[in-house]
């Protein structure tokens, strides 16, 4: 579906609505992005305050620049309905997340430190948030919070556009003074704060209610019925102070704004790392620390519990700020430390069976350690787990930090360079290049075989083959048995779903291929030839507006890649731009000839310069540059095949009967051009010639 600039979905791409709009994941056609559209819904657009609300949503998200914000990119209407394009993000919101696990104290921490820090500069800005709750805090795949919808959200100075004593708001999280409807300040979003940060560290609401009057005449008769320390065992005191003061009834009695409470949050922080509880390690180096298994007679009893200890361990290794946590192995990525465990729980008491390896100079050293822990409480246990597991974690990873690398990062740093060199190559065009992009690709998995992008990118090299070598659907196989195990090692990985896309391109799955296309920008808004394949998608289409986009963006990217201005030229022409048209294809050839006196042998590069020439009517430069070509690569499929649009484009009569014998020479080399000759418009010249109807029998 089209909406404005932004290409979505329906059915799949929703993430999330409410009573006043949609939220779905969308690329703009603009710059090639990954966005998180929020449309307001069509029946909300008659009624001025849901507008208004909107529109103050994105006035002020846009003012706050934090790391812990999610950030808006634009507001505007299309055909009488408002939106707003905002960061993409994926992970979690807390009220998913504390359903279905509880968060260890050094998780609970982090989270509040990371919203208060977030809420800081909304009060700094002058504004308040007026809807904390855990639905509109979303936490990252990799632990960082972002804080969301600021839908009714108001400056300090700004008219209110509800009525006195209406509630506007989550009511299990409201102040007081909310709840009574008078007029309010930034602590009012203090005490919302410990309300949800409560909320998020015990999985009990401060103020419970099984009805709407219930909860509100909670909140105005006083503090919690319950301390946090009554609802889970071994609550730390600092943290639970903080929550209290938060939670007090007169605003008076609260921190004044987020400013005051993040300065007492650090130093409860301190207070808990003086006690112990949260003491870093000292290391440095980077470590992989892997899910941990579940183990016992009735595994599934215990995947809960691993979540939260793999968490927590994390955070409290993450203190050590020159220590590098990863999640997933990053390809590529030379590791110092490699981490494994299997919990397992029976009869009420935990196991945690923790392997620590490390491997130097050729040997591979493994110490295994176990920690156990007895209690009817699943809280308290998974605190004596942390706890005894980062006393073993501490004394292995010491000892281990004393040597030399896991891995050489010189043979990581090689097998990189290696793929960026394929890469290169592979793109110049002909069969020579191909058979030399994969040996490369070779060399790079031979120095390190958990290079995401080394298989990747055979797997492009191997959609090639197909085109190369008399279109044989083994190479395309091949080609997604290659990706497939890029986006094993990395789920992630650009170029293994630019690869996918491109095997479905070609073998008429567009739709597929638009997803994989999508997916490649979503990983990597640095994939330049993603962005030039999804245009030439939806040139096909007859999109032309967003295959521009797509185009200039992958110029943008790739300058050196003279393809991407000629398809620019096509969809130019066909929208009347003409003369946007003539200074790209002036572009073109300048960039073509530029990078041509670096790299002579690119013979994509010198073939798609030849045909700027041509449609610019500069014939004889176009002949003199397919020459080059042919003269370089004289019995190569492909160069014959492009060398032949060149002579059909110039459309002079020696020049028709040249390209009729050099697409001959390209069917004889192999190269597969069955949908180019049905498809192709720059073959349209040919079409009537009794030679060509020939070519597309055979």
């Amino acid at each position: 579906m089209r909406f404005a600039h932004f290409d979505f979905d329906p059915a799949t791409d929703r993430l999330g609505e409410g009573p006043l709009s949609e939220v779905y994941r969308a690329v703009d056609t603009k710059l090639g992005r990954t966005v998180a559209l929020k449309i307001l819904r069509q029946h909300a657009e008659i009624d001025p305050q849901a507008d208004q609300r909107f529109h103050r949503e994105a006035k002020h998200t846009s003012k706050l620049d934090h790391p812990h914000i999610a950030t808006i990119f634009e507001y505007d209407r299309f055909e009488g309905t408002s939106y707003i394009a905002m960061e993409y993000l994926e992970g979690r919101t807390l009220d998913k997340i504390i359903k279905d696990q509880s968060l260890g104290y050094e998780e609970c921490l982090r989270v509040a430190l990371q919203l208060c820090a977030a809420l800081e500069v909304v009060h700094l800005g002058q504004l308040i948030h007026r809807d904390l709750k855990p639905a509109n805090i979303l936490l990252k795949d990799d632990g960082n919070l972002k804080l969301l919808d600021f839908g009714i959200a108001r400056a300090a100075d700004e008219a209110s556009i509800t009525q006195h004593g209406m509630l506007v708001g989550t009511v299990l999280y409201m102040s007081p003074e909310q709840v009574r409807g008078d007029e309010l300040d930034a602590r009012s979003d203090i005490f919302s704060l410990g309300s949800v940060l409560y909320h998020v560290m015990t999985r009990a609401l401060p103020y419970p209610g099984d009805s709407f009057p219930e909860v509100c005449m909670a909140i105005l008769d006083g503090p919690p019925r319950k301390r946090p320390s009554e609802v889970r065992s071994g609550f730390p005191p600092p943290l639970e102070e903080f929550l209290m003061r938060c939670l007090r009834g007169a605003p008076e009695d609260r921190y004044a704004d987020a400013s005051e409470a993040l300065q007492d949050l650090r130093r409860v922080e301190g207070d808990m790392t003086g006690t112990g509880r949260l003491r870093p390690i000292a290391l440095s180096g980077r470590l992989l620390l892997n899910p941990i298994a579940c183990g016992g007679a009735d595994p599934s009893s215990c995947s809960v519990m691993a979540g939260g200890l793999r968490k927590d361990l994390a955070a409290a290794l993450a203190r050590n700020k020159n220590l590098h946590i990863d999640f997933e192995r990053e390809d590529g990525a030379a590791y110092d430390f490699l981490l494994d465990a299997t919990l397992s729980v029976e009869n009420k008491v935990g196991r945690l069976e923790i392997m620590t390896t490390t491997s130097r100079d050729g040997r591979r050293i493994v110490h295994k350690d176990r920690v156990t822990s007895k209690d009817d409480d699943e809280w308290a246990m998974q605190e004596d787990l942390v706890r005894a597991g980062m006393r073993v974690l501490r004394a292995r990873l010491m000892q281990a930090s004393q040597m030399p690398a896991i891995r050489s990062s010189r043979k990581a740093d090689d097998a990189r360079r290696l793929v960026t060199r394929a890469r290169e190559v592979l793109h110049r065009g002909r069969s020579k290049h191909v058979i030399s992009a994969t040996s490369l690709l070779r060399q790079a998995l031979e120095r390190d075989r958990f290079s995401a992008n080394a298989y990747a990118v055979l797997g492009e090299a191997m959609v090639r083959k197909y085109l190369l070598w008399d279109g044989d659907p083994t190479f395309l196989e091949e080609a997604r048995e290659n990706a497939d195990k890029a986006l094993t090692l990395d789920s992630n990985c650009a170029l293994a779903h630019t690869a996918l896309g491109f095997a479905n391109h070609l073998s008429g799955h567009l739709d597929d291929a638009q997803r994989e296309y999508r997916l490649a920008m979503q990983c990597d808004q640095e994939e330049w030839f993603a962005h030039r394949l999804l245009g030439s998608i939806y040139a096909r289409e007859g999109n032309f507006k967003s295959a521009t986009g797509l185009f200039q963006k992958a110029i943008g990217l790739k300058p050196t890649h003279i393809a991407s201005y000629d398809h620019l030229y096509g969809v130019l022409v066909r929208l009347d731009r003409y003369e946007e048209a003539l200074e790209t294809a002036d572009s073109g050839i300048a960039a073509g000839r530029k990078h041509l006196k670096r790299v002579p042998d690119d013979i994509d590069g010198r073939l798609h310069t030849a045909m700027l020439y041509a449609r610019l009517g500069r014939s004889d430069e176009a002949r003199n540059e397919i020459n080059a070509a042919l003269e370089i690569a004289p019995r190569d499929g492909f160069t014959c095949f492009h060398a032949a649009c060149v002579h059909a484009i110039i459309e002079e009569p020696e020049d028709l009967g040249r390209a009729i014998d050099l697409l001959t020479s390209a069917r004889d080399r192999g190269y597969y051009m069955r949908g180019e000759l049905t498809r192709n418009t720059d073959l349209d010249v040919l079409r009537s010639l009794p030679e060509f109807g020939e070519l597309q029998v055979l």
